[in-house]
This record gives structure tokens, sequence and C-alpha cells, in this order.
């Protein structure tokens, strides 16, 4: 009885964990964002009011940054995640700053003149948003910074068992993205989901969680690009990954990713997952992409572009 209680604590964390890393994958842009004059427009209404402390919910204090159909909602999001989100930057690639930027909590509800804007043009305008309420001031340089480079493992160049060419014909993800906040914009954490494969069940064109171990988390992605894959391990390993491949065209592939690597995912996101005692530990994500993937990353030095905070402040409640 103790036994079959403990695995089931597992399964519901795990669970959990899984809604919350597609809130990550998806919420949170994985595109590159083309940089907006910042002056050039705003939101037609803006809120922007401390988050509640003591939050209720599905997911609590997660945090939730939503671009889709002319609306911007955050929830339970710090300044360094809104400047993550609104500038495309993983937090290794931010620097400067206050001290409560990793701390104080925000929820922002902001409404555009146009529902039609991209993904990208609301991003823009959070950009707007961050320098009239924070008094946001940054520039960017590059700098020396450590990066992974993702390889070829196999001397023979073979690819591993769970990574092969897909028969799928998917548009850039960037489309399928906007698709996806879409729908979440619409039906809430309900077509979110609603969003995840059904065991077995094979969706063309996704990236979404699948059942893992009680020790990690399983991404079966469907129709993308090795770019998809390098933003996906760069969002999980913390620093910037560079595609060294050579690999063209699109692939099917499942990503394993271990319990420790997720933590420090919600980590830097501010999310307190507390997990139960004797967990089993998994091979690390590591492990799976060489084993699994046939790929490897290699840890390297190279020009990268780092977004420096020179000034923020808090903002007026209102």
């Amino acid at each position: 009885m103790a036994a079959s209680a403990a695995l089931t604590t597992i399964e519901v964390v795990m669970k959990k964990c899984a809604l919350l890393l597609c809130l990550v994958f998806v919420v949170v842009p994985l595109c590159v964002v083309r940089q907006v004059d910042a002056q050039s427009a705003g939101f037609e209404v803006a809120s922007v009011k401390p988050s509640n402390p003591n939050p209720t919910g599905p997911l609590g204090a997660a945090p939730i940054v939503l671009p889709a159909l002319g609306r911007l909602t955050a929830q339970n999001v710090t300044l360094r995640m809104l400047v993550m989100a609104a500038y495309q930057k993983q937090p290794s690639q931010i620097v400067g700053g206050p001290e409560w930027q990793n701390s104080t909590k925000f929820d922002i509800n902001a409404k555009a003149a146009d529902a039609t804007l991209t993904t990208d043009q609301m991003l823009g305008l959070l950009q707007t948003l961050l320098a009239d309420r924070f008094k946001l001031k940054v520039h960017t340089e590059t700098r020396e910074v450590p990066i992974y480079a993702l390889v070829l493992a196999r001397s023979d160049n073979k690819l591993g068992a769970k990574m092969k060419p897909s028969a799928d014909n998917c548009p850039d993800f960037k489309v399928q993205q906007q698709q996806q906040l879409e729908a979440l914009a619409k039906g809430g954490l309900g077509a979110l989901a609603a969003m995840r494969p059904a065991p077995g069940e094979t969706r063309p064109c996704s990236i979404m969680p699948m059942q893992g171990t009680p020790g990690s988390i399983g991404m079966k992605a469907n129709g993308q690009s090795l770019a998809t894959l390098t933003l996906l391990l760069t969002q999980l390993m913390g620093r910037p990954v560079v595609d060294k491949t050579g690999l063209t065209g699109l692939y099917d592939f499942d990503l394993v990713i271990d319990i420790q690597t997720l933590m420090r995912v919600y980590q830097e996101l501010g999310v307190n997952m507390p997990m139960p005692p004797n967990l089993p530990e998994g091979p690390s994500l590591m492990t799976h992409l060489q084993e699994d993937l046939g790929l490897k990353l290699d840890a390297q030095r190279g020009p990268g572009d780092v977004l420096v905070i020179d000034h923020a402040e808090l903002p007026t409640p209102d």
C-alpha cells in the first residue's frame, strides 16, 4: 500500500512537471525575435500589479507569459523573466540589473489595438511597456561566453535509434508556436493539457511532453529542424547551443530530460517545485542525447551577444 501511494505521488508530481515543461516551451517563445523599435508603438491599455503572494490554481505560482490574439497576459513573473521573453535571452545572456529583478513578481494584462499582431510584434510592444512602466534601459554587447556545440557523436555519423528524418512537411516552428499560443489564449490550461498526445499517439508538426520514467520527462518532436532542437537545448542547458552537425531537413526525435535539469530550469524561472522523497534519478540529458539521438554537446567558448540592464525601477501599480 505504501509503495503504491508513493508511486501515485511521484506520478502526480511528474504530470505537473510535464505541464510546466509544456508552459516553458510553448508560452516562453523560442523564436528569434526581430528587433522592434521600442519607441514606435505601445499597448492600447496595460495594467501592471504585484502578484498574489498566495496564488491558487492548478499551477500555483508558476510564471506565465502569453502573447497572443492582441493580448499579453503575464502572471507571477519577475522583471528578469519579462526581459527574457521580450528580448529572447536566456538567463546566462542577461547581466546587470537591480537586486529585486529575480524576486519581486508581477501580473500584467495588456491589450493591443490590433488583435492580429504576431508574436514578434507583441514582444516588441512588451519592450515598449518595460521601458515605459519599469523605466528599463538596456544595451547589447558582444562578449566571449561559454557555449555548447551540437555535433554528431558517432564516427560513422549515424543518428541514434530515437532520431530519424521526418516524413512530415511542417511549417516553420514560429508558425507552429503562434498556433499553440492562440489555442492556449482561447482555451486556457485545458487547451494546454489537450495538446498533449495520448499514450502511443503521434501528432505531426508538434513538440509535446510524453510519458517518461519517474526520474525524467520526455519531449516528443515531430517534423522539427535542428534549429528548433538547438533552441530547446539552449533553454535546458542554460547557455547558447550552436548547431555544428551539418544536418538539414526535418526530424522526428524523442528527447529525455532528467529531473535535475528540469529543476534547474524551473529554479531559473522562479518556480518552486517540491519533489517527493526518494525520487529515482535517471541518466542525464547529455547521456540520453548521445545514446538516443546520436548527438553530443561539446563545451566551447565563442562570441555571443549579452543584454546589459543599465537601469530599471519598480513600477507604480495600477
